[in-house]
């Protein structure tokens, strides 16, 4: 084990067991302060996010997208500091009591015995949707990236059974055959979408930039004939909301390029709309999605730094 993972591990750990000495509203005001000292003097990413904005909000000024920028690092510090204390009661009822749309839709899916494709994006809550399918005893496969970290990977995916074993962890590295065997064991197989697989993945609009977009939901579907959904999760008015509905898709008789391509669109493009209204929780903003490189600075006055 190398010394520096140990060293990441034990400063993640001392982290967490700092926030959890914390009453909730003093948590909220800490990280909230975080964000703003970041915000002022050290904006993480903020090229990448700042472009990203611009894609997705192509008619804001740069005064529009700036003050939008400084909502998106508060509401990430905030949302930081409360993933680690899901388990106190009150937070465990938020998931708990969480508003669902679609779940008829997730059910009908499942009835089918082929499983069902669960598409979504990388949002800030995260954690809090992970738990929910737990909570709920939804047979469910995540498949998620692992961290280079393996001591914080083994406590993230060992935190996540605090609340329940329904959900099953499927490295990305395990490939098609254990992702067809979730389906076919009829589970819901969890994708995220909305990242850049460069070389690797088919070329989708996305906010009407070419994203190269992973080929394994289409792929998937072609395959098993599985039905393909997708999922958003938000806070709004102090709840947690959780929404699935079914993309509709034609019978496809080729696998071929064009038909991934076609598949990954209809899916991809359902979470526009989403991320328009909920940019501040939208985790991938400082994901170099549309490009690798090309990023130029963002300029701030003092009075769009502390207004």
């Amino acid at each position: 084990m190398k010394w520096k993972h140990r060293l990441e591990y034990a400063i993640l750990r001392g982290l967490i067991f700092f926030i959890n000495l914390l009453p909730v509203p003093l948590i909220l005001a800490l990280c909230t302060a975080v964000g703003s000292l970041a915000w002022i003097f050290y904006p993480f990413r903020i090229r990448v996010a700042y472009q990203n904005l611009a894609t997705v909000f192509p008619e804001h000024g740069h005064g529009d997208r700036l003050r939008l920028l400084r909502r998106v690092y508060l509401e990430f510090c905030r949302t930081f500091g409360l993933v680690f204390i899901l388990h106190r009661p009150k937070l465990r009822r938020l998931v708990e009591k969480a508003v669902i749309t679609g779940r008829d839709k997730v059910d009908e899916a499942l009835a089918g015995g082929k499983g069902a494709i669960l598409t979504t994006l990388h949002a800030s809550w995260f954690e809090a949707y992970f738990a929910w399918f737990n909570i709920a005893g939804l047979p469910t496969s995540l498949i998620y990236q692992k961290q280079s970290n393996p001591l914080s990977d083994r406590f993230f995916v060992k935190l996540r059974r605090r609340y329940g074993n329904s959900l099953q962890h499927l490295s990305s590295y395990d490939g098609m055959n254990a992702f067809q065997q979730a389906l076919a064991d009829n589970r819901l197989l969890i994708v995220s979408l909305d990242q850049s697989y460069t070389g690797r993945g088919v070329q989708v609009p996305f906010f009407g930039r070419p994203l190269a977009c992973a080929k394994g939901t289409a792929i998937l579907h072609l395959r098993t004939g599985a039905p393909v959904l997708t999922s958003v999760y938000a806070m709004r008015n102090g709840a947690l909301h959780i929404d699935f509905d079914r993309v509709d898709l034609p019978v496809y008789t080729d696998t071929n390029d064009d038909t991934i391509s076609e598949i990954s669109r209809r899916c991809l493009v359902r979470y526009e709309d989403f991320i328009r209204r909920h940019p501040e929780q939208w985790f991938s903003l400082f994901h170099r999605l549309w490009s690798k490189k090309g990023y130029p600075p963002v300029r701030r006055s003092l009075r769009q730094i502390f207004f």
